[in-house]
């Protein structure tokens, strides 16, 4: 009898376990994490303050519509790993789902790397309860908080959608997004759906003003302010595409953009 009760005993702790299958790729161990929704691989990294985002998973929430412009909030100013200083976006994730645990409201950064890894931080590994790693596993023990539902965070409208750019590193302090030209300012407007933010960010990317020069950006942002009906943004879009600025040369393209920009309505 005594014995029954003892395996008994074990059965009901082992059941109040929840097992997370890790895997393990070039020394680190990637977890399994649902982000709004969408399923990723993020590594379970203690040694980050925050979670991060890289720019391609950010993209990609975006065109499913699992990220709005309200989601995102300011800048952050973070360190990476040479020493250097950048502000970098701030994102509020609406449901962040690791195993059996539900967590909402989190806050992340985006990485301007687009294949910048992506990372599970303290900020999320501090609210999964008590757990233990072993044999490639990650052991979530009982917990009492939320548990997760199969409600996803309600779609929004194709306006809300916004281009991401930022960058990777470990959260230092939050910094208001201000009204000033400043690549972190405008990076922020532009998030947020300001197609005149979003041409001058695309020009300072074009010639490389403030920040390094990356024409695959500059064309990403003309293309988001040109879809608005920014005019200047429009003709910039067109000349990428007749002198393969970040793209290759179009003139089909270029002449659509340029037959857009003449299309206004007095």
């Amino acid at each position: 009898m005594l014995l029954i009760l003892v395996v008994a005993v074990m059965l009901n702790a082992v059941a109040a376990d929840h097992i997370v299958k890790m895997k393990r790729k070039s020394g680190v161990y990637y977890v399994p994490c649902v982000i709004n929704g969408v399923k990723k691989d993020f590594i379970f990294d203690t040694g980050a303050a925050k979670m991060s985002l890289s720019q391609e998973l950010a993209n990609e929430l975006l065109a499913k519509r699992a990220l709005t412009r309200n989601d995102f909030k300011g800048t952050t100013q973070t360190r990476n790993a040479n020493g250097v200083v950048d502000n970098n976006a701030t994102v509020i994730l609406k449901q962040v789902k690791v195993g059996n645990r539900l967590l909402k409201n989190v806050e992340a950064i985006i990485a301007v790397s687009q294949k910048a890894p992506l990372l599970l931080g303290l900020n999320v590994i501090d609210l999964l309860g008590d757990w233990t790693m072993r044999k490639g596993n990650l052991i979530l023990h009982e917990y009492y908080g939320e548990q997760p539902t199969d409600e996803m965070p309600q779609a929004i409208s194709p306006a809300d959608v916004t281009y991401i750019d930022s960058d990777y590193n470990t959260p230092l302090e939050t910094t208001s997004s201000g009204d000033d030209d400043s690549v972190p300012s405008l990076r922020v407007r532009a998030y947020k759906g300001d197609s005149e933010a979003q041409y001058q960010l695309g020009m300072m990317y074009l010639k490389g003003v403030g920040t390094d020069a990356d024409h695959k950006f500059a064309v990403e942002w003309f293309r988001m302010a040109a879809t608005q009906g920014h005019l200047a943004a429009q003709l910039a879009l067109a000349d990428c595409y007749t002198y393969g600025w970040g793209v290759d040369v179009d003139e089909t393209q270029a002449e659509y953009w340029r037959n857009k920009s003449s299309q206004v309505e007095y």
